[in-house]
């Protein structure tokens, strides 16, 4: 005789799938992790606590201590007006 087990297609919540967290004896806060993935926040990024209005605001920094962190962005509208197939058309002209 065959048996068959079926699946039971039950929600469960999970324990830590919140948007809440608490602050521990040393001051710690978990970020849930569905908080994480929407932000795309990974372990070891670097986040920023500020006041604002009153509330606690969570900003990701940017890599700072990157060798080329100063240079991201620094060329930013050099080249909105170029064409590239004027550029090949002028370096190798057919």
């Amino acid at each position: 005789m065959n048996r068959k087990v079926k699946a039971k297609d039950v929600k469960v919540n999970r324990r830590g799938r919140t948007s809440t967290s608490r602050i521990s004896t040393q001051h710690q806060v978990t970020v849930p992790v569905d908080i994480l993935r929407a932000v795309g926040l990974e372990a070891g990024d670097t986040v920023k606590f500020e006041i604002k209005d009153g509330e606690i605001a969570i900003t990701a920094e940017k890599n700072a201590d990157h060798p080329l962190a100063l240079l991201i962005g620094a060329g930013e509208g050099v080249y909105d007006d170029f064409d590239l197939a004027k550029e090949r058309e002028a370096m190798w002209p057919r």
